[in-house]
């Protein structure tokens, strides 16, 4: 009873330390704003936009995470780049993963310094589990990011021939990706996102050349900066884009069959070394057998 106790109090205190916060933080920006919006009104400010995001008015713990993360503008933009690649683009992933991320190493640190006292174990847990958790959030999100990469090299194929068979039908090349996204959505959804999000960022207004550059740095893969370069290319040269983009999905479906051959020819290799023991075993058996049996005669 008592160490429920004890954690119910620190549990309390941690609540309430963090209330006091968030309390401060959404007061320094009222304070801020009010002064912005006074800026406005007098006209020492112009095109006022508030920054406080609708998101972040939604999700206090995001707001508290945001306060908590970084203020380089490097670690910023590469922790953003890693959320944008893993494919969290909401306006508050970067402060939800800041959040749990601090809550994931204070919480450990809580729960070992409690273990410590209570079951006396070793110190090393009270800088081990701490630092993995600090450390994990980070491992995770680079593994989501390159699996999500994988799946969408895996699914550009398929997308870039239905795109070109749209624009033998007669459609544009922009047109027809718009409507191969909306077919392909439940069966290809990374592909289909990041596409659709470039056309949305062209839709608004972003030079094309710049959408596909941006498009390119989102998904730093070797098939998409072909691509990337091939569609730049096409855009400047004014080619057939059909054409291209059928060799280069061509291209794509030979480049994966030599990676398909080359694996199917080191698998006899890897399984002889799998096989190879069960195989001596028998034979031993069978070569030993008769020296052992005629040994055990002789006593």
């Amino acid at each position: 009873m008592d160490l429920w106790m004890l954690l119910l109090l620190i549990a309390s205190l941690v609540y309430a330390v963090t209330w006091m916060v968030m309390r401060q933080v959404f007061r320094d920006q009222e304070r801020q704003l009010a002064m912005e919006r006074l800026k406005v009104r007098t006209g020492l400010l112009q095109d006022f936009k508030p920054r406080k995001e609708e998101g972040y008015q939604r999700c206090n713990w995001c707001a508290l995470g945001r306060t908590l993360g970084p203020t380089n503008l490097k670690e910023i933009a590469s922790v953003q780049q890693q959320l944008s690649r893993a494919g969290f683009r909401q306006p508050n992933a970067f402060g939800a993963y800041f959040f749990l991320k601090y809550v994931l190493v204070f919480g450990s640190a809580l729960v070992t310094v409690v273990l410590w006292s209570w079951w006396a174990i070793s110190p090393i847990w009270l800088i081990g589990v701490p630092t993995v958790m600090l450390l994990l959030p980070e491992r995770v999100l680079i593994y989501l990011g390159n699996n999500r990469l994988a799946c969408i090299n895996m699914q550009l194929p398929d997308f870039l021939d239905m795109s070109n068979i749209c624009m033998n039908a007669g459609l544009s090349y922009m047109v027809a990706m718009k409507r191969v996204t909306q077919e392909l959505r439940e069966i290809a959804p990374e592909v289909c996102s990041e596409f659709d999000y470039l056309l949305d960022q062209i839709q608004i207004g972003v030079p094309r050349t710049e959408a596909l550059r941006q498009f390119a740095e989102r998904n730093p893969t070797k098939d998409i900066e072909s691509l990337v370069q091939m569609l730049i290319q096409n855009e400047k040269l004014g080619s057939s884009i059909s054409e291209a983009i059928n060799e280069f999905s061509r291209r794509m479906y030979l480049d994966r069959e030599q990676v398909m051959q080359e694996k199917a020819a080191k698998t006899s290799a890897k399984m002889a070394l799998v096989i190879m023991p069960f195989l001596m075993i028998p034979y031993l058996i069978l070569l030993l057998a008769e020296q052992m049996v005629q040994f055990g005669r002789s006593f």
